[in-house]
């Protein structure tokens, strides 16, 4: 897990702070981070395991929330030190 994370994630998401994407593509993105979770923990599809508990056993979350946190905090990280956001975030 810790080669997807430092490999494999910083690829899919590299960029994304100023994505304008459709649903479409996240649905695209979504599905490939799934089946490497898959792969990773060695379930197959037809086993039909929910993707929530794949994502417990691995430790991470859906790729859709971690490009949010990414936006929000590279929104966060251009503001001036003495906005409130910024102190929130403790960036």
């Amino acid at each position: 897990m810790d080669a997807y994370r430092t490999f494999v994630l910083p690829i899919f998401l590299y960029g994304c702070e100023t994505w304008t994407w459709t649903e479409v593509q996240m649905g695209g993105l979504e599905v490939t981070h799934s089946n490497c979770l898959r792969r990773i923990v060695g379930m197959k599809l037809k086993d039909r395991h929910r993707l929530e508990t794949i994502r417990e056993q691995c430790g991470t979350s859906s790729l859709e929330l971690m490009v949010c946190r990414r936006t929000l905090q590279w929104h966060v990280l251009r503001m001036d030190e003495d906005r409130l956001p910024w102190q929130v975030f403790d960036c």
